[in-house]
């Protein structure tokens, strides 16, 4: 049998006690209250609170978890429905595990994949993702040739013909959309401009696997991440920077596994360039904005500093706090692959997050993450608000 690429997680019944010692306490449900003033915003789960009902909120899909263990229980419809619309944005996490030292985000997600293996997930929910990722290695569709236009005309180097330090990786979203094409330009050229080494693989570069391994397909995840392992290999490249956190979170956390790199999202590197000289923000950029965390760059990896360094840095920027900011920030509704399934859902869960901006009396939001990017400019569009959505990395470069 072919070994596999990246090692595999515990199996669910190896976290037994986790799901089985969940006291429903209710920790799951909310934000740390300590560090949020308001009561209007302790609610922070995004399945719990649209839905209204336990099973929603992780404490249920604990329960769900050990009576399935026990055969209490048989998979339906509506257990589907529970365990696919968790966003898996880890807020359940870091409410319970400081306290209890239980995993409740890691027993949801290998729930999905046992659901997976065991033949009870809804695959068919997903098949326009797969049927994209089989044609094209990307879940929205785009063919390789079309992603790799955003760096034309711009004199980067290939990776697989020259020797580079840095290998930028730019995930499935930035070059798969129009409107984020102009922002990954912008990381390249700050790259440039601080003198980095670093090049691409254009259209070599196939999908991290990232929403594969989000639905719980670990076998069809390994699949893409061998290829990718096998071009990093071929360029001889061992540190990658990407400005995708989902990328970011994948690479980090599974590729590491099987191939010696060092994974940075590209706040971190600005961040680091910026302190260093490299980089000097001069122009004003005159905006009142708050800063989004993405769940995976923020409360899954604690990259929290760095971004907002970097917009501390950029005269004329008045930074604002969202109330729940963070450990405590709620998911932009892109998270899980949800938006995927459950378009409106997802919807209801970005407009909590705009009406937030909004209630703190925000002009902008920036986020470093495409996928948040692109949920709040499609509401904000849709709801016809008066308020500005940046990405990062645009942001730093209007004020070099």
């Amino acid at each position: 049998m072919k070994k596999k690429i990246t090692a595999r997680r515990d199996v669910l019944a190896e976290l037994r006690e986790d799901f089985s010692l969940c006291g429903k306490c209710k920790l799951c449900q909310a934000v740390m209250a300590q560090q949020c003033d308001d009561p209007r915003f302790w609610r922070n789960c995004p399945s719990g609170s649209r839905f209204r009902y336990e099973a929603y909120y992780a404490s249920g899909k604990m329960e769900i978890a050990r009576c399935l263990e026990l055969a209490e229980i048989e998979p339906d419809e509506k257990m589907k429905h529970v365990l696919y619309t968790c966003m898996l944005c880890g807020s359940c996490e870091d409410r319970c595990y400081p306290i209890k030292q239980l995993h409740p985000l890691w027993v949801i997600e290998l729930l999905r994949e046992q659901a997976v293996e065991d033949g009870w997930a809804p695959l068919d929910w997903f098949s326009e993702v797969y049927e994209n990722l089989e044609k094209t290695g990307n879940p929205y569709g785009v063919p390789p040739e079309k992603r790799a236009q955003w760096s034309e005309g711009m004199g980067l180097k290939n990776a697989l013909e020259e020797k580079v330090e840095y290998l930028l990786f730019t995930g499935d979203d930035y070059p798969s959309f129009p409107n984020l094409v102009p922002k990954l330009q912008s990381v390249a050229r700050i790259l440039k401009l601080a003198g980095v080494d670093f090049g691409i693989l254009g259209k070599e570069e196939t999908s991290s696997g990232s929403a594969l391994l989000l639905i719980g397909d670990r076998d069809r995840f390994e699949e893409f991440a061998e290829k990718n392992i096998e071009k990093f290999a071929a360029a001889g490249v061992s540190k990658l920077i990407t400005p995708d956190p989902h990328a970011y979170a994948v690479l980090k956390e599974e590729y590491t596994k099987a191939y010696d790199m060092k994974v940075y999202h590209l706040s971190e590197i600005a961040s680091s360039l910026i302190s260093k000289g490299k980089l000097k923000p001069s122009k004003s950029v005159n905006i009142k904005a708050v800063y989004h965390d993405p769940c995976r760059l923020g409360r899954r990896h604690g990259v929290f500093d760095e971004p907002r360094n970097v917009l501390k840095s950029i005269p004329g920027l008045e930074l604002l706090e969202f109330p729940r900011s963070k450990k405590n920030s709620l998911c932009c509704g892109g998270g899980g692959s949800v938006f995927f399934i459950e378009p409106e859902y997802a919807r209801w869960v970005t407009k909590e997050r705009i009406f937030e901006a909004e209630y703190i009396g925000a002009q902008a939001i920036i986020t470093a993450c495409p996928i948040c990017g692109r949920m709040f400019a499609d509401a904000i569009e849709a709801m016809k608000k008066d308020i500005a959505v940046y990405n990062l990395a645009m942001v730093l470069e209007n004020s070099l």
